[in-house]
């Protein structure tokens, strides 16, 4: 129900401000395992997957040991592979990519550039850029300035031939593990599984003569939570089915971060006018040290109304910034205050003064124009009554539509979604709050 004047505000029902501390993507201080050298020394990839379009490499198995050609002896399929193109790959070393939905960048193996395989003449061998599971399980160790505390592991990957399970392994300095059961999903074939989404959607394969499939495929983000009281030693990549059809192609930890809890409204609930305030805390996950900033917003900035005649409610904190230092006893806080502006009236008097003058108009001009009219015939008469009345009428419509907005009318009632975000110095942002906490304050405002 829209508000037509100052006093309709006074028979609206009780609103309710709801407060929600959002996140954002992170976008720094993450660390991308470097797959070249991470198993035992050596390289973790086993498998060509990764070619530019254009590139020829049949004869190799490459990821699907597929059937998109005719193949000519002695070759017996048409294996397809990932095209760095369609990923978004850049076209030269080192191949970064950020997936917008995952906001963390990922350090992919060498790209083939140049044909590969037995079939091309000479025979050049094509270079594994793609780690495929297996059986006994790819042991990933980190490297020991590397061996340190981390809240997630995100691993870049797919199965192909169908879905397949596959076992993720997080070992940590005290020999203690996280096993991950994982059900990998066809790369076109999303199934939504557990810990599972798509990185980089909408893609299409590169077949083993160089061009590109016609099917649409996705590379897939597998988000592990870590124990975030312990150093990571290790990660095992392990086939469970005994498919040989499950991949990795990037993995990138995340450190450390914080989360951030909101207090009770004190009051609990408010009129235009008036102010709300809510103690915010900043809880850091073990390991974390840093700066935020704290920011707020709201959304929608009115409701019901339009902005020349309400006023939208604000946000405030004070401080902005806090600090999380090693070794202290409590968590920082931050003070945020909410404000619902008041209604403002500007003064009825002359619109009244208007009425009453247009209602004493109506009568003179009519008898004025009947005495006028005397010898004019009656449908003559009639007709400049009529006349006379719309001239009336005229001078009251502006005195009656200059009643429907009597000032400004505050704050409208109505959902109010305040959003706070905290970003540190590096760029880091804070995690999801733990169970058993909440992200959220409700305010009730009153009329």
């Amino acid at each position: 129900m829209q508000l037509n004047n100052a006093a309709s505000i006074l028979f609206v029902p009780l609103a309710v401000l709801v407060i929600v501390f959002a996140t954002t993507p992170s976008h720094a201080q993450n660390v991308q395992v470097d797959l070249t050298s991470t198993c035992g020394g050596q390289s973790c990839f086993n498998t060509a997957g990764l070619f530019t379009t254009g590139t020829q490499f049949l004869g190799t198995t490459g990821m699907d040991n597929g059937n998109n050609c005719n193949p000519t002896a002695p070759y017996t399929n048409c294996p397809d592979a990932y095209s760095a193109s369609q990923l978004g790959l850049p076209t030269a070393a080192p191949f970064t990519l950020t997936p917008a939905s995952i906001g963390v960048p990922f350090t992919f193996g060498p790209v083939n550039t140049s044909n590969c395989g037995p079939a091309t003449s000479p025979a050049v061998n094509c270079t594994d850029d793609v780690v495929n599971y297996t059986s006994g399980g790819v042991v990933i160790t980190l490297a020991a300035t590397d061996q340190t505390i981390y809240s997630t592991m995100i691993i870049l990957g797919t199965a192909v031939n169908g879905s397949h399970k596959a076992n993720v392994t997080a070992t940590y300095t005290d020999n203690t593990t996280n096993l991950f059961p994982l059900t990998l999903s066809d790369w076109c074939g999303y199934g939504g599984n557990n810990y599972e989404s798509i990185a980089v959607g909408g893609i299409n394969r590169i077949n083993s003569n160089g061009t590109l499939n016609g099917a649409s495929c996705n590379l897939y983000a597998y988000t592990l939570p870590l124990d975030v009281t312990k150093n990571l030693a290790s990660v095992t990549l392990t086939d469970a089915d005994g498919s040989g059809a499950s991949f990795a192609l990037a993995i990138t930890l995340k450190p450390p971060s914080y989360t951030i809890v909101g207090g009770v409204a004190n009051p609990t609930s408010l009129s235009p006018g008036s102010s709300s305030t809510a103690t915010v805390t900043v809880n850091p996950q073990p390991g974390y040290v840093g700066d935020v900033t704290l920011s707020c917003s709201i959304s929608p900035a009115i409701i019901g109304q339009p902005p020349s005649a309400a006023t939208a409610p604000t946000c405030a904190l004070s401080p902005t910034d806090v600090s999380v230092t090693a070794g202290e006893t409590a968590p920082p806080t931050t003070s945020l205050t909410f404000t619902a502006s008041k209604p403002t009236q500007t003064s009825m008097a002359g619109r009244h003064s208007n009425v009453f003058f247009a209602f004493l108009l109506i009568p003179a001009l009519a008898v004025t124009g009947l005495g006028f009219g005397s010898r004019a015939p009656w449908r003559k008469k009639v007709a400049g009554l009529f006349l006379l009345m719309m001239l009336a009428l005229l001078l009251i419509t502006p005195a009656c539509v200059s009643t429907v907005h009597l000032g400004n009318v505050g704050t409208p009632p109505g959902q109010y979604t305040i959003s706070i975000t905290g970003v540190d110095g590096n760029g880091l942002t804070q995690a999801s709050n733990p169970t058993g906490t909440t992200n959220t304050v409700v305010v009730t405002v009153t009329q």
